[in-house]
């Protein structure tokens, strides 16, 4: 009977395609990689598509310059190129056997609204056309749907950039809130109908059977919204997220899914977990928190990898996170970690330039950390694997963990490249039946 190998029902008004048995450990926890460097270009993740452009020079260092500076078909045909060939489903596939069960996926506002003076295309909004980056999202998540993996779809770019960053879209100044706010909040209310925008594709999406209901796990409403960490704004801009943005963000997620039919994930923002109490009124059970774990950022770090026993402090670290997770008032996974324990990948921090020197690292370092996972020491891999367990000891202790990130280009960065270390025994080849270190 073809009917039980495919059932559809209707269900709340939605039409929901029964999906074959999911990825992963069958503990409900979230244990993924994250899909940087698609959708959403960083270049550290893809430095010669970066250095292809530049022509020796440093114009081109995010998404917007890169539509900016190029003539709109160039542009145009390497997205394209791009977004078709750079994670494979022979990638997913891999991932999924390994045990893995959820993958989160970087996407751009621009692929669902461009206002004037931005240099990005009009959007393709047609997910049958192969110019679309809509058409090479869908694609994927049916790959996913055929290997029963969960996606978190997550805006990680605001308009006027949320954290400067070039993964924001674009580098420099934070004008997503400024010190304009809240008088000025255009930005704010431009995010909110942008994410009701791209939920919506994804409802369609499971509405019209081209994806199963189970493989929408969560709606990420912004990535690192760092205009609201304590450091910058003298720390004032707290309250655009955590007064405003955020719980109006998770109305938004539920308008378009329904109160217990994806998960709404606010981004930690650099706080503290004991500052999300009271944040959300009523049921929360379908609010998580995303929090991003690095170990290698700025100069206690810096310190850390000098140190004699730098490596043993960043296991002792590990095996701490839980404290911290515990204070959690809300569920938590990590979305972002990785296992380098420096700055020195190329274009890693600050992002592009000529001639890249970690901003925070002694240059020394780099001579080991370098990058070359040929000239690896036993005892290095060693502690990788080691370093690895330790975090996700501590992550699992509340939701989980998704790492940064799924593949690097040509495997430059080994250290943030999950299919590389899993080709070459350093994350578990069955992450369901694996060691534990803490």
């Amino acid at each position: 009977l073809a009917l039980c190998a495919l059932v559809a029902v209707l269900a709340d008004g939605a039409y929901i395609k029964n999906n074959r048995t999911r990825a992963g450990c069958s503990d409900g926890k979230v244990r993924g990689v994250n899909l940087g460097g698609w959708l959403v270009l960083e270049p550290w993740i893809t430095p010669k598509f970066f250095e292809e452009v530049n022509d020796g020079g440093d114009k081109i260092v995010d998404e917007y310059t890169y539509a900016q500076y190029l003539d709109p078909e160039t542009y145009k045909a390497r997205m394209v190129q791009h977004w078709d060939t750079y994670y494979t489903k022979e990638d997913f596939k891999k991932l999924a056997d390994s045990g893995l069960s959820h993958f989160r996926i970087p996407i751009a506002y621009w692929y669902w609204d461009v206002e004037e003076g931005e240099p990005f295309p009009e959007p393709i909004l047609d997910d049958t056309d192969p110019n679309s980056a809509l058409f090479y999202l869908k694609r994927a998540l049916q790959w996913m749907d055929e290997f029963g993996l969960s996606a978190v779809l997550d805006m990680h770019t605001g308009p006027e950039s949320q954290n400067g960053y070039d993964n924001s879209g674009r580098r420099g100044d934070i004008h997503w809130v400024d010190y304009d706010y809240p008088s000025d909040r255009v930005n704010i209310d431009r995010s909110l109908r942008i994410v009701e925008k791209f939920a919506t594709t994804a409802k369609q999406w499971i509405e019209s059977g081209v994806i199963s209901a189970e493989t929408i796990y969560a709606i990420g409403v912004l990535n690192e919204p760092h205009a609201c960490g304590g450091w910058n704004f003298n720390g004032q801009m707290w309250t655009a997220c955590k007064d405003d943005f955020f719980p109006k963000s998770v109305e938004v997620v539920r308008s378009v899914f329904g109160s217990d039919e994806v998960m709404a994930v606010v981004d930690i923002a650099g706080h503290g977990y004991n500052e999300f109490n009271g944040v959300f009124q009523g049921d929360t059970s379908r609010i998580e928190i995303d929090a991003h774990n690095y170990q290698c950022f700025g100069g206690y770090w810096n310190d850390v990898a000098l140190s004699p026993n730098g490596w043993g402090t960043h296991l002792e670290h590990s095996c701490n996170i839980r404290n911290d997770i515990a204070q959690s008032p809300l569920s938590t996974w990590v979305g972002e970690f990785s296992l380098a324990v420096t700055e020195c990948q190329k274009y890693l921090s600050g992002g592009y330039m000529i001639n890249y020197v970690p901003p925070d690292n002694d240059p020394a370092l780099c001579d080991y950390y370098n990058s070359d996972f040929s000239t690896f020491s036993p005892d290095y891999k060693d502690f990788l694997t080691k370093f690895f367990l330790a975090q996700i000891d501590s992550f699992e202790t509340n939701n989980g963990w998704i790492f940064w990130t799924g593949k690097t280009e040509d495997h430059c960065a080994p250290e943030w490249d999950y299919l590389y270390l899993l080709e070459n025994g350093i994350v578990p080849a069955d992450i369901c039946n694996r060691d534990t270190y803490c």
